[in-house]
């Protein structure tokens, strides 16, 4: 059986999957607020700074800008896994029956569910949400992984890219651009499907594996790859194709996690030289990078998304938090 494709594993296989070791410290962070709240795992915020994720205790939660927390799980469900939320406030994710088969699922800003299947799946794995109500994730059957997009009429179509072992979508914008990473002879590559289905193969120059994670509404699409040395460096690439590498002071990992409208980039990086710390980071579009951590925090600051106001959630050691800028 095919396991869960959400976003944790795909993220952190090619990058992170060997690595025991992060730092703490960064630049001033003067100027930012932070709330702080323990509620579960963050996933992602929408625009009216709503945060979603789930609890590891069987069900899912969505915490609203007041700080409501509302706890919610599919009906029957063993567990319950929030990934996206949009701007309308639906949320889109996943849940394991008794068998720990993945099920799709969508949440309307009422509270009803609706599950769904890629047909023939031994698996359905949903990771992204845009504000149309499309969602892109990833499925599983004999033949492999696979990705999917789900229109708001809920048609569902299969995403391959054309010898490949393994597709698996990450994220869909707004226009229904949707990216994600496929593998070729065991290394990593990127793809950008259009909405027409067109497909586009992207690797970083001189790039050992290149994965996307994020692609905004103006398709511009946040990822890292890994050099010939191991270095896990971040990069950004607009709708034009130009590609611009980065990396943070005292960063020799980067993994961006969220990236917004105007092109900003939060995410978490790692030092070789400081074992268990996780500090937070935020790169703005002109490539000015700051390093964070939740004031008092402990040694992990790991943000999950980024909103167009520059609000940043994740999670610290001791909960969950909202930076503003």
């Amino acid at each position: 059986m095919l396991a869960p494709l959400n976003s944790r594993s795909l993220y952190r296989r090619a990058a992170f999957a060997a690595l025991c070791f992060m730092f703490s410290g960064g630049l001033a962070d003067a100027k930012a607020t932070y709330t702080t709240f323990v509620a579960g795992f963050v996933r992602g915020i929408n625009a009216i700074n709503s945060v979603t994720g789930y609890r590891g205790g069987g069900d899912s939660f969505v915490r609203t800008a007041d700080g409501t927390v509302t706890t919610f799980a599919v009906t029957e469900a063993k567990e319950t896994q929030a990934e996206s939320i949009n701007n309308g406030s639906e949320i889109a994710g996943y849940y394991l029956d008794n068998s720990d088969a993945g099920h799709g699922f969508l949440r309307a800003s009422n509270g009803t569910i609706t599950t769904f299947d890629v047909t023939g799946a031994s698996g359905t794995y949903p990771v992204s949400l845009n504000n149309k109500g499309e969602i892109a994730g990833s499925y599983g059957d004999d033949a492999g992984a696979h990705g999917f997009v789900r229109t708001t009429g809920g048609r569902i179509k299969t995403i391959d890219v054309p010898g490949s072992s393994d597709t698996q979508a990450s994220s869909i914008s707004d226009k229904g651009v949707i990216v994600g990473t496929y593998v070729v002879d065991g290394r990593s590559h990127t793809f950008v499907r259009a909405a027409d289905g067109t497909i586009t193969a992207i690797d970083v120059p001189g790039a050992v594996a290149t994965d996307a994670t994020r692609i905004n509404a103006k398709g511009t699409i946040a990822g890292f790859y890994s050099d010939s040395g191991g270095t896990i460096h971040g990069f950004v690439r607009t709708a034009d194709g130009t590609i611009t590498a980065f990396d943070g002071p005292g960063c020799d990992f980067i993994q961006p996690m969220g990236i917004n409208s105007k092109g900003a980039i939060s995410g978490y990086c790692i030092s070789l030289k400081h074992r268990g710390h996780y500090t937070g980071f935020a790169r703005r579009p002109n490539g000015t990078f700051q390093t964070f951590q939740v004031p008092g925090g402990g040694t992990r600051t790991m943000p999950a998304g980024i909103n167009d106001a520059g609000v940043i959630a994740g999670d610290y050691a001791f909960g969950n938090f909202l930076r503003f800028p």
